[in-house]
């Protein structure tokens, strides 16, 4: 079949003719789902393609059109991106808040609710594990130094990063975490573990065009 005659009536025709990277994001939907008049109405139901990574399977199922099977290969599909962004962080140097940000970032714009995960790393500021510690409205008394410090006496960290989430997509930081962050880093130095950066995973805006912001790179660590 040649290019021109595939269509966007068509979507798994033109991945096959072009490739993936050539489909829209509602093209990509519609080989996935089948149907590209229904990818386009998930997409505007939804509100986008970052939302719908972070829709739930009900959230799908609500959509006129969506069944269970069509909802579960869509929350597939998302979490097979997630789980490639780990295994490709494993070798990687975590050394800024944006490798940081494109670890979790995928993970944490999905959620509705806030959680904190911090990130472990070794000498070589490798990727050793990722441990959620807190899940719920974040403040000092959810989210203690022996929470956030305990996985990395176990598991012999070096380093650590903490990362959380806004479900809003502003990752302004508020005076909770301005505060979190200013004991964490106390107990960091009394620990001897570095807190190499604390950072809150937003979705991009104009005042935020890469959707986090990073303690470290503010002055705060």
């Amino acid at each position: 079949m040649r290019l021109r005659e595939t269509s966007a009536q068509d979507p798994q025709s033109r991945l096959c003719a072009a490739g993936a990277a050539a489909l829209s994001d509602a093209e990509l939907v519609g080989a996935l789902l089948g149907n590209p008049g229904t990818a386009d109405r998930v997409l505007t139901r939804i509100g986008g393609l970052d939302r719908l990574a972070r829709a739930t399977l009900p959230d799908l199922v609500s959509i006129p059109g969506i069944g269970p099977a069509a909802a579960s290969r869509l929350r597939a599909a998302v979490e097979l991106s997630v789980r490639l962004s780990r295994r490709r962080a494993a070798a990687v140097k975590l050394d800024d808040a944006s490798r940081i940000a494109d670890l979790l970032g995928p993970e944490l714009r999905q959620l509705q609710q806030e959680t904190a995960r911090v990130v472990l790393l070794d000498a070589k500021l490798q990727l050793i594990a990722v441990e959620e510690v807190s899940r719920g409205l974040l403040d000092q008394a959810l989210v203690h130094a022996r929470e956030v410090f305990a996985p990395a006496i176990s598991r012999r960290a070096y380093a650590i990063v903490l990362v959380h989430n806004h479900p809003s997509g502003c990752p302004q930081p508020s005076e909770a975490d301005i505060r979190i962050t200013r004991a964490l880093r106390e107990s960091s130095k009394v620990l001897d573990i570095p807190l190499l950066d604390h950072v809150i995973v937003g979705m991009p805006s104009p005042s935020f065009p890469e959707g986090w912001f990073s303690f470290k790179a503010a002055g705060y660590l």
